[in-house]
């Protein structure tokens, strides 16, 4: 009998780590958003990922990603503008940077914890930890950018509320060169993929 739970408690472990959580669909196009700056709470939700990664009983590694699409972006700059009252000349500045930044690169606000403060570690290169991009295709790319970012905490507050006091905050970016074969937001799905020996994350976007 002991034998049995056993090995009943490890299978809902695995099934607990590997869980899948389903999202709502979005919508990759750059179609023009007549949002308010009280829209950003929903827009934000509709755009985040949350999983966590089991070792043993506890959580190896919890993530809240955040991807910055065109749609995610055209929220942010409605809040932030109301938030700051920037003149026209400002918010229109901020709109052409927030405009290039979605054109050149897969940009996600990452909010990480773990059980053991030394495994949230993604942006070292000694890390066990390795992320990826992967799209519809199977195609995958490795990032160009993993920062640990020092943000004011009433900012992350407003605009990135899954911080806490245990938590540490990245930004990852990812540039597909010229030629690639990676069709990103084209392929109708990117995942944002972690994985170690510790434990795996997949955090997707479908259209």
């Amino acid at each position: 009998m002991i034998g049995r739970r056993a090995i009943l408690l490890v299978a809902v472990g695995v099934a607990v780590g590997c869980r899948s959580q389903e999202y709502a669909r979005v919508d990759f196009s750059d179609t023009p958003r007549d949002y308010l700056a009280k829209d950003y709470p929903s827009v934000y939700t509709r755009w985040t990922r949350h999983e966590y990664a089991l070792h043993d009983a506890d959580k190896a590694l919890e993530v809240w990603a955040t991807f910055k699409s065109w749609d995610f972006r055209e929220a942010f700059i409605e809040r932030y503008a109301s938030i700051y009252e920037l003149p026209a000349a400002d918010r229109t500045k901020l709109r052409e940077a927030q405009r290039l930044a979605f054109e050149e690169a897969f940009e996600f606000h990452v909010t990480a914890q773990s059980s053991v403060f030394k495994w949230n570690d993604l942006e070292k290169t000694s890390s066990p930890w390795q992320i990826r991009l992967v799209d519809a295709l199977g195609n995958e790319l490795q990032p160009e950018r993993v920062k640990v970012e020092k943000l004011p905490d009433a900012y992350e507050i407003e605009f990135f509320p899954s911080r806490t006091p245990f938590t540490k905050t990245y930004s990852i970016r990812f540039a597909a060169p010229k030629g690639s074969e990676f069709a990103g937001l084209k392929s109708g799905a990117i995942v944002l993929r972690i994985a170690g020996p510790i434990g795996r994350l997949e955090l997707a976007w479908r259209a």
